[in-house]
């Protein structure tokens, strides 16, 4: 029985996801168009003809995992309202529940080796998802201190420091598997809480 034959767009998915598990494994630099060839199961003329280079496969990874999480979208309501329990629980619980699957894994670790590098993934990450939402984040906490709700701090520190805190519980959490005494509803609302709680501005 003969394999039914996959189109190219069939094909430049399957070579993605190859590629994907390749570099969480190993590292941009360490993985070849060979390897990802024979985990496929095509010739590498076959992968350069669909994509031209390994950096474009990098690339294409890039733009598709970040296109797939609109968080902005997420927290749109939510800093409108100010309301600022759901602005910090949305924020963690997106990046924890990004953070879940086996694809998203593999990103997070794509993401390790890349920072590491300070490679393209690295700069797409800050450039083209971090900064976006970093940016709205900081001009909702700076609306927030000056309406007196939260404390005389940098904006842009503070976002910084509550993604860090976020980003590695998501590594504890889905990555290596040490938090499965917590859902990531509850730790999304644990996050938010104590949070705001060094922030809040207090009469007096």
């Amino acid at each position: 029985m003969s394999k039914t034959k996959l189109s190219a767009e069939e094909r430049r998915s399957q070579i993605l996801a190859a590629a994907r598990t390749l570099f969480a494994q190993k590292g941009f630099a360490e993985v070849s168009l060979d390897e990802i060839a024979k985990r496929v199961g095509v010739s590498r003329p076959r992968i350069i003809q669909l994509f031209g280079s390994k950096q474009n496969i990098y690339d294409a990874i890039v733009e598709a995992a970040y296109a797939a999480h609109p968080m902005d979208q997420d927290l749109a309501d939510p800093i409108a309202r100010k309301d600022d329990i759901a602005v910090f629980e949305g924020f963690a619980r997106h990046i924890l529940k990004h953070t879940e699957d086996r694809e998203d894994r593999e990103i997070v670790k794509i993401l390790m080796y890349a920072r590491l590098r300070e490679d393209s993934f690295h700069r797409t990450h800050f450039h083209k998802k971090d900064t976006l939402m970093i940016s709205r984040l900081t001009d909702y906490v700076g609306e927030r201190i000056r309406d007196g709700g939260f404390r005389e701090i940098d904006p842009r520190t503070l976002i910084y420091c509550y993604q860090a805190m976020v980003s590695n519980l998501a590594i504890y959490k889905n990555v290596l598997g040490q938090m499965d005494f917590v859902t990531v509803q509850a730790l999304s609302r644990e996050c938010a809480r104590i949070f705001l709680e060094g922030i809040k501005q207090t009469p007096g």
